[in-house]
C-alpha cells in the first residue's frame, strides 16, 4: 500500500514538472500580447473615470441616512417622553392619595409680638411659615 502511494505521488509530480514546462514554452511563443482588452489601460482610465461620481453618490447617499437616522431618534426621543408622561398621570389617576389628606390641616400661622416702647399695647403680626 506504501509502495503504491509513493508511484502515485511521484506521478503527480512528474506531471506537475511536464505541465510548468509546457506552460513557460507556451508563454515564451506568445509574447506579441502585451495587455488584454478587458483589464488593460484603458479599463483603468474608464475605472478612474467612474470612481469619483460613484463616491459622490456614496457620499450624498450616507448623509442623506446619518438624516434620517437623526430626524427618527428625534421622533422617538419625543415619542418615549409623552409616553413616560402618559404613564405617570394615568399612575397618579389610579393610585389612591393617602399622602394628600395629612397636609390637608394646614397648621395656624404663629403670631410675633413686638413691643415699643412709646405704645402700652403690644404689636401682634401674624406670620405664616
Amino acid at each position: 500500500m506504501a509502495a503504491a502511494q509513493k508511484i502515485a505521488i511521484t506521478l503527480l509530480g512528474l506531471c506537475l514538472l511536464c505541465d510548468l514546462v509546457l506552460c513557460q514554452q507556451q508563454a515564451s511563443n506568445d509574447s506579441d500580447v502585451t495587455e488584454s482588452r478587458t483589464f488593460g489601460h484603458h479599463f483603468l482610465r474608464r475605472i478612474s473615470f467612474a470612481l469619483v461620481p460613484g463616491a459622490f453618490v456614496v457620499g450624498v447617499i450616507t448623509t442623506l441616512l446619518a438624516a434620517l437616522t437623526v430626524v427618527s431618534i428625534k421622533g422617538l426621543g419625543v415619542g418615549v417622553i409623552l409616553l413616560v408622561l402618559a404613564i405617570g398621570q394615568m399612575l397618579s389617576r389610579a393610585l389612591p392619595v393617602q399622602a394628600a389628606a395629612a397636609y390637608a390641616a394646614a397648621p395656624a400661622p404663629v403670631p410675633v409680638v413686638y413691643s415699643h416702647s412709646h405704645t402700652q399695647q403690644p404689636v401682634w403680626l401674624e406670620k405664616e411659615w
